[in-house]
């Protein structure tokens, strides 16, 4: 690759990588984008940071089909009582989650996760209520359907 190639492949890796920054950081937003230019890493770390990111977005989209599958598996479950199958259902999303950059989400499975390793069945209630409630909200803002299984009052 000649510089001219070079120094334009750099130019469009920063004019993507501020897009990015500027779509995911009100912060940043306020920033003037020549100021943001001049702060840009070097083309390794732009390369790394938008492959990260990609990666982290291909596994969210992935994770939003299987959602409504994974909700209904730990609202079943746990409407059955069957503690079991709802810890291996919460481990299973949680191990999914993690990857996918969806911090209430995983919160809310550790959560769940933790009150199932008590044992105590109010706090295990709350928890779980807790966790299909994220799900919910997930789903509701990725517009994915299937959310809501007959039966649920929970929002």
């Amino acid at each position: 690759m000649d510089d001219r190639q070079s120094s334009r492949t750099r130019q469009m890796l920063q004019q993507t990588l501020q897009r990015l920054v500027a779509a995911l950081s009100p912060v940043v937003r306020a920033t003037p984008p020549a100021a943001a230019a001049a702060e840009l890493p070097g083309d390794g770390d732009v390369r790394k940071r938008l492959g990260k990111q990609s990666f982290s977005d291909s596994l969210y989209a992935e994770l939003l089909l299987e959602l409504p599958m994974h909700r209904r598996r730990l609202f079943h479950t746990h409407l059955t009582g069957d503690m079991e199958s709802l810890r291996k259902a919460t481990h299973q999303l949680l191990g999914a989650v993690v990857y996918c950059d969806a911090a209430e989400l995983e919160e809310a499975l550790r959560e769940l996760q933790l009150a199932l390793k008590s044992g105590e069945q109010h706090s295990i209630d709350v928890c779980h209520e807790r966790a299909i409630n994220v799900l919910d909200s997930t789903l509701r803002y990725s517009g994915v359907c299937g959310q809501s299984p007959a039966g649920h009052t929970g929002t």
